[in-house]
């Protein structure tokens, strides 16, 4: 539960009944006779889904009987603090840079739109997060590129790890020992930024195509007594299914927001077929119709069926291909599984004719991944 509970912290916890639990309360539960303190991440009539924030597997089920309590206060080194006070101070530190980026961006006349992050939820949900944010994605246009870094140098960020292709890079800054983080998009990236000329998996034009729809087309919000762009509200969904893809249809955390998305974006008849018009336009559907099957099947959202119909891929076995009775929304990958099965995904959904995929095996950043992933596996399996 780091950052939130340290292993030698104590928490306090008081009896609450299961129809009072809430996604992202911190409970105590006994599970094979150990007390377990994890957040709920997912909540169904009769039982919940727990799991550390950073384990990689979930609890599984935990049903009312097996709860203790929730939590309500931690206390470290003396001082005791609840979870909510910490959420609230994050979140307001967070937001307080957020604003001080945007207008630093704005000053500099740089072409900008907020993807997600904490902006986009204080919109949608209108109060601070019961959780810890991770970070916030910023597509600029890229000739802004250099003075939008310039100005995060400029607020003392630090620039991660250098991507091989330049299309995504991440600012990370600590304030009191709360990590914020921005990730600056150059493109509409959705597939696997570390590799370049994906084209014969998805083509580099549609990319860019829609790179540009997505800053032509944003609109202005307002949250608390200051101005955001924001995506539109079509691109801003199709765009949030893109990215749970891109986690390889996992995280209990986006599949829940994407419900709340879309119950609370109020799409019309006109909405959802011109976000069905942006799916085929640009051969998205493979990508994002298994996410809007998943949405149904945890959340019961409504969804029309002219929509699903009308995004319904070509080949009927897209279900089987992906193994959706085995796959888990409510559990991490490591870090290489998760980009072996994130090439998988891209290979397997691509919109692009079958021979022309196979040409991807002659990339050599796919060839050098392929070999690192071996002698990977190689280390593992002498151990």
């Amino acid at each position: 539960m780091i950052p939130l509970i340290y292993p030698k912290d104590g928490v306090y916890i008081k009896p609450v009944t299961a129809s009072k639990l809430k996604v992202n309360d911190i409970i105590t539960f006994e599970q094979q006779n150990k007390l377990i303190t994890h957040r709920i991440i997912y909540k169904k009539s009769g039982y919940v889904i727990t799991k550390g924030d950073n384990n990689p597997q979930s609890d599984g089920r935990i049903y009312p009987n097996a709860v203790i309590g929730k939590v309500y206060k931690i206390k470290r080194n003396g001082q005791v603090f609840s979870p909510e006070s910490l959420y609230l101070i994050q979140s307001t530190l967070y937001f307080q840079e957020v604003i001080k980026i945007k207008r630093a961006f704005e000053k500099a006349k740089i072409d900008f739109v907020f993807l997600k992050g904490l902006p986009l939820y204080l919109y949608f949900e209108k109060s601070h997060p019961r959780r810890l944010y991770a970070d916030c994605d910023v597509l600029i246009d890229k000739k802004d590129f250099h003075k939008a870094e310039r100005i995060l140098y400029a607020f003392r960020y630090i620039r991660e790890t250098k991507k091989t292709k330049e299309i995504e890079n991440n600012y990370i800054k600590t304030i009191n020992g709360l990590i914020v983080i921005f990730d600056i998009h150059l493109e509409a990236a959705f597939l696997m930024t570390q590799f370049s000329n994906l084209g014969a998996l998805y083509q580099q034009k549609l990319i860019d195509k829609l790179t540009i729809e997505l800053l032509k087309t944003k609109r202005k919000v307002r949250i608390q007594g200051a101005n955001f762009y924001f995506l539109s509200k079509n691109f801003q969904v199709v765009y949030l299914f893109l990215h749970f893809f891109h986690h390889n249809f996992r995280g209990a955390s986006r599949l829940d927001f994407l419900d709340k998305i879309v119950r609370k974006s109020r799409l019309s008849t006109k909405n959802w077929q011109d976000i069905a018009f942006i799916i085929n336009d640009y051969q998205l559907a493979n990508f994002v119709y298994p996410a809007f099957m998943l949405l149904r099947k945890y959340y019961q959202t409504s969804i029309p069926k002219f929509f699903l119909a009308s995004i319904k891929p070509g080949f009927t076995n897209l279900i089987n291909l992906i193994d959706f009775k085995n796959l888990s929304v409510f559990d991490d990958e490591s870090r290489i599984r998760a980009g072996v099965n994130r090439f998988k995904l891209i290979f397997m959904l691509s919109p692009q004719p079958f021979w022309k995929r196979l040409m991807i095996f002659f990339n050599p950043q796919v060839v050098y991944f392929g070999s690192k992933v071996l002698r990977s596996k190689i280390i593992s399996s002498r151990r």
